[in-house]
């Protein structure tokens, strides 16, 4: 893996990500830089610091002004949000859930605009989460509701402390990417990669405060 970063960075840019597995036999690193950060090829996603202004403002309006809701065995808040004021039913079995749209807010607009004017895909749906401490987390997944567009990307706002999110592959679940979302960046998936990978945020090996992620999606009617 080549290093993403300038030599006027080296000394105090931090580490944002790593990948290591048993057949790797040692951890590379990937540099934080301004602007986009490329990650090498056979990893379908990118990481932009930096993405969101006035970081800490939208945190807090988020955190205050939404209706969170905590469901029973649930290691976080949650908030969802659609254009079409449609219900999302995610998981199976006994962790088969429903959820209501709540309201678009005005924020949550804002930068659904950005990122149709930036990566060219409707992304009209948005689920929150709120992470209260080090123990909330999110298991490993893949957004591959059959109501969520394939074909284009899915983007993740982190806000608040800085939290890892671990990305393998179905095919290789030793091979396993650990990237550091600061506040205020965006994680952009590529269409494709629920078909390929999974993805996490684990628990925080250390004490921390709240962050609050905004995951923005496609929105496809089933059997459309």
């Amino acid at each position: 893996m080549r290093r993403m970063v300038s030599e006027s960075h080296k000394q105090d840019a931090p580490d944002t990500m790593s990948t290591s597995g048993p057949a790797a036999g040692c951890m590379t690193m990937v540099r934080v830089l301004p602007e986009r950060v490329t990650m090498p090829e056979q990893l379908p996603f990118t990481y932009v610091p930096n993405y969101v202004p006035d970081a800490d403002a939208l945190f807090a309006r988020l955190r205050e002004g939404l209706d969170w809701v905590h469901r029973e065995g649930t290691p976080r808040l949650e908030y969802y949000a659609n254009r079409h004021c449609v219900p999302y039913t995610y998981g199976r079995g006994m962790g088969r859930r429903t959820y209501e749209a709540q309201p678009w807010t005005a924020d949550i607009h804002t930068l659904s605009d950005r990122l149709l004017e930036d990566y060219g895909d409707v992304l009209d749906v948005c689920f929150l989460n709120r992470y209260l401490n080090q123990r909330d987390h999110l298991g490993w997944h893949a957004d591959d509701s059959p109501e969520m567009s394939d074909s284009r990307h899915i983007a993740v706002i982190s806000l608040g402390v800085e939290r890892e999110i671990w990305v393998r592959p179905r095919a290789d679940r030793e091979q396993v990417s650990r990237i550091r979302l600061g506040h205020g960046s965006l994680f952009l998936m590529h269409p494709g990669m629920q078909d390929t990978h999974e993805h996490r945020i684990p628990k925080a090996g250390f004490e921390c405060g709240e962050r609050i992620s905004m995951t923005y999606r496609g929105y496809e009617e089933p059997g459309a």
